[in-house]
């Protein structure tokens, strides 16, 4: 059975916090001493967004017109 965590930063060190049903079916309890060994973090590839796919949902009734906000203040240039 495969359970990915996630490592957390706690205080200096570096966390896991284990499933209950995963220390539950292995016999892991609060004070155990477990081997870490095997232990090898996943490559957790990042969704790769193509701008074709992300404009395919646009309509122009999405389009907004510009905002009056009233004149500048102060030295901006417009």
């Amino acid at each position: 059975m495969s359970t990915p965590v996630k490592v957390k930063k706690w205080g200096g060190s570096l966390a896991v916090r284990i499933p209950r049903q995963f220390a539950k079916t292995r016999g892991i309890e609060a004070g155990s001493i477990i081997d870490l060994e095997a232990a090898r973090p996943l490559n957790q590839k990042r969704r790769r967004y193509k701008l074709s796919d992300l404009l395919a949902g646009y309509r122009s009734r999405h389009r907004h017109g510009e905002w009056n906000i009233g004149k500048p203040v102060g030295r901006e240039v417009w």
